[in-house]
């Protein structure tokens, strides 16, 4: 029988190592889409600040609304619990407990990934896009080294929970924050948000997959019913649940955490019967943050040694910390 904290930190590890690939690819996709809109107005790292939950607290530190301290503070301040190096940080550390769990050469990739992510100057125009690059690529290799070196047990349904919970909640703030900047366009600017559009799917490596899927143009619509609705792309929400379920099927005592997420399944499943359009959609992300957010706590309460003292899954509070 797996350990309690043991869970705990397998379950904070693998949400961490999520998230500094996540954090990752949008910088990496923010900075490309930098290059395509030198015209666009207003700050451009908002958008990003926003999606990580991080814009609150950028301005209330003061920092120059500049591309240099916006990429600073997402990739490699130490007093951002969020940036990459936090992140890293924050996965190396929780590893570090776990080395009779866990492969032992993922302590030396988790260790590789952070030195990466702490090397200086990472945030420099120069040298981002290959930093960025690296970090994502270290973060896939750990992934891989996990499904194909861990036995598929409670500790491996533990991680697989952490990263899909990570992941889905990613989701959500990424396309609820598309939806609520991004339209259709039309005339002249219709080729400029269907530009948006494909970064956001790019955000997500949905891209490709999209145009496999859809054979179409990359629209509103399409991109937000192919990031909530698909069952095969492994970063749309219903995907999402489809893996938490699966996880929490592993696992003992799982009722709680089990019945909310079937709950969000089958109210997306629903909506995806009566053709969601994407202001119906943004609705129902709303939903959904709550529940990943009620989830999240469900599979705390439950299978860690004293409820975690975190915030909810959100855009606003995406500075998750594990208690003490």
């Amino acid at each position: 029988m797996m350990l309690s904290r043991a869970a705990e930190n397998i379950y904070w590890m693998a949400r961490y190592l999520e998230r500094a690939e996540n954090t990752a690819r949008l910088v990496a996709v923010h900075s490309e889409f930098r290059l395509d809109r030198p015209d666009r107005s207003g700050f451009f790292w908002e958008p990003v600040l926003s999606i990580t939950g991080t814009l609150e607290d950028f301005d209330a530190r003061g920092l120059p609304r500049t591309e240099r301290e916006a990429t600073n503070f997402l990739l490699s301040d130490p007093q951002n619990p969020s940036s990459l190096l936090s992140s890293c940080s924050y996965a190396r550390e929780n590893i570090r407990t776990l080395m009779e769990m866990l492969p032992r050469e993922s302590w030396e990739a988790v260790n590789g990934l952070h030195a990466a992510a702490a090397r200086p100057g990472v945030g420099a125009p120069q040298m981002r896009d290959v930093h960025l690059r690296e970090i994502i690529g270290r973060s896939q290799a750990m992934a891989g080294l996990f499904s194909g070196a861990m036995n598929d047990d409670a500790g491996y349904a533990v991680l697989r929970l952490g990263r899909t919970i990570e992941r889905g909640s990613f989701t959500v703030q990424v396309l609820e924050n598309a939806l609520a900047r991004i339209g259709d366009g039309v005339g002249d600017m219709l080729s400029l948000q269907a530009a948006e559009w494909v970064g956001v799917l790019k955000s997500l490596t949905a891209y490709q997959m999209y145009r496999r899927s859809l054979r179409g143009p990359v629209t509103r619509l399409g991109v937000s019913r192919f990031l909530v609705f698909s069952q095969v792309f492994p970063r749309a929400l219903v995907h999402c649940l489809g893996g938490i379920g699966q996880a929490l099927g592993r696992l003992p005592d799982s009722g709680a955490a089990a019945a909310t997420a079937a709950r969000l399944s089958a109210e997306l499943a629903a909506a995806e019967t009566a053709g969601a359009d994407a202001d119906r959609i943004a609705g129902l992300l709303a939903s959904a943050r709550s529940d990943l957010s009620a989830l999240h706590q469900a599979v705390c309460e439950t299978y860690f040694i004293a409820p975690t003292r975190v915030a909810p899954p959100a855009p606003a509070s995406r500075t998750q910390a594990q208690g003490a």
